[in-house]
């Protein structure tokens, strides 16, 4: 029996949350503050200049959030699934001809950069040892920098 892994951010997107949050609420209380203040503490554009801000932050913290809850790695002795936010992709073991492997800064994710036909597919997972398993069992070369 095949043990399939199935990996993903889920955990990690509350940070994400939290910032997407804070930037629109942020956005609604400087709203509030300009219809109900209108005393001259702050200029119309610095209120607009406040709000674009924290709109800016509230749309990255919303894209970041919904990046790493559809974030989601799969992978078995034959095949790699990766479900991203903008695209699938199914990568077959012995299609890899070599790969990297990194830690991403100081988290517990690893980078591995696959390469398949000419092309770099980035995968992040934490199970490091399985995954490096997998590919030196199909006979992939580890290149190192």
């Amino acid at each position: 029996m095949e043990e399939k892994i199935i990996d993903g951010m889920k955990k990690e997107s509350k940070l994400a949350r939290d910032c997407m949050l804070f930037g629109f609420i942020l956005v609604g209380l400087y709203i509030l503050y300009y219809f109900t203040n209108k005393n001259e503490n702050f200029s119309d554009k610095e209120i607009l200049l406040m709000i674009t801000f924290c709109l800016f932050v509230g749309v990255f913290g919303l894209y970041m959030w919904l990046y790493s809850i559809k974030y989601r790695v799969e992978f078995d002795s034959k095949k790699i699934n990766l479900k991203t936010l903008f695209r699938k992709i199914e990568i077959d073991i012995h299609n890899v001809k070599n790969y990297t492997c990194n830690r991403y800064r100081k988290s517990e994710f690893y980078q591995f950069n696959l390469f398949v036909k000419g092309k770099k597919v980035l995968i992040n997972t934490r199970y490091k040892d399985e995954l490096e398993k997998i590919l030196i069992d199909n006979n992939v070369e580890k290149v190192v920098k």
